[in-house]
């Protein structure tokens, strides 16, 4: 999924004059595979993907750079200069089942597999500094299997994609982005947090500060969030009655249009959010999502319907029912929050109804 793209360095096109791919995850065909896998005789590295993609008259670099979790042993700097020479470097991080993971595969933790901090290894962040220095263009290409609290490498990069573990042709899947011949439209189903410190103690059950539905602090990336190669504009939300009796239904309907010229696919997300609780409920609920399909210019009317099963609570006896009161219902690509806005979410939409 596309979390940042400054200045639309992304699509690359295909007529560049060079290329410099680089990073400890460009080759590492154990970031195509995560946990529980079988294997083929046909898998293809990023570096692979994006050489395989790249123009005829394109010329491609590639060099490590760096270890994975720990500092290179031999301190001589072999990358800046390509990286100045290349039009665009694209730098491969993250982390891979070696790090994080079961069944064995986690030879290179120091935690069983588990990990203790979400952020990246030190080494990668100071690497990213080294071709941020350097590069004209810098992409940033980050797997993992798992939130990435990575707010140092988002400012330094142009664009940033968050790839998690592809799969065995994960390569050409990200190559497809790169070069836009896939306009991205996967979205975030986790919430990312800029730091560990922003959350509660492991040993707390409480969920207090806890998801999208509890947290308190600004995460780095919403749940729900994710960029596309072209905009999309939310307008019309209409409900078809604002004061309901307890056991009906709502139905919700808004317009969803491409303002952008590039065809691409929208995940037009529900959120629901009970304003007059008497127990601490969540302050958004997705309730529901569509993914609609639109040329460059095109709308399309999306309607949802909020069911009296969705705007139920449980309360303190463990009781489900519905209270009477307000509830707020959001359209958007998003989980309806500022921060998603900021990050360059459409803007949602929004109404209120209630419940006697």
């Amino acid at each position: 999924m596309l979390l940042k793209n400054d200045n639309n360095v992304l699509p690359l096109g295909k007529d560049l004059g060079s290329i410099f791919v680089t990073g400890p995850l460009a080759t590492h065909v154990q970031a195509l595979l995560a946990n529980y896998y079988g294997v083929s005789e046909d898998m293809t590295t990023i570096l692979e993907g994006i050489v395989g993609k790249a123009g005829n008259n394109t010329s491609v670099k590639y060099r490590q750079g760096t270890l994975l979790d720990e500092p290179s042993r031999n301190p001589q700097d072999w990358f800046s200069g390509v990286a100045a020479r290349s039009d665009v470097t694209i730098v491969c991080i993250g982390i891979s089942q070696l790090i994080e993971g079961e069944e064995g595969e986690s030879i290179a933790s120091r935690h069983f597999g588990d990990r203790v901090d979400i952020g990246l290894p030190e080494n990668q962040i100071n690497y990213v500094r080294r071709m941020r220095e350097s590069a004209k263009k810098l992409v940033v290409v980050l797997t993992s299997g798992s939130a990435v609290a990575c707010p140092e490498v988002y400012e330094m990069a142009d664009a940033l994609l968050y790839v998690w573990y592809p799969g065995e042709q994960g390569g050409n899947g990200v190559a497809d982005v790169l070069f836009g011949d896939v306009n991205p439209s996967g979205r975030l189903p986790v919430t990312v947090p800029r730091s560990v410190d922003d959350l509660p103690p492991f040993e707390d059950y409480a969920m207090k500060n806890r998801t999208y539905r509890y947290m308190e602090k600004e995460p780095l990336f919403p749940f729900g969030f994710g960029l596309s190669y072209t905009r999309f504009e939310y307008k019309g939300l209409k409900l078809d009655k604002t004061n309901i009796q307890k056991g009906e239904s709502i139905t919700v309907e808004v317009t969803i249009s491409n303002i952008g010229t590039t065809k691409g696919e929208e995940v037009v997300q529900l959120y629901l959010s009970d304003l007059e609780s008497v127990v601490e409920l969540p302050v958004y609920a997705l309730k529901g999502f569509q993914k609609v399909d639109l040329w460059g210019g095109q709308s399309q009317k999306v309607s949802f319907e909020i069911t009296p099963e969705m705007m139920q609570m449980v309360n303190e006896k463990g009781e489900r029912l519905i209270e009477n009161g307000k509830f707020r219902v959001y359209v958007g690509g998003a989980v309806p929050s500022q921060r998603s806005l900021d990050l360059g979410a459409a803007q949602f939409v929004e109404a209120t109804f209630e419940v006697r």
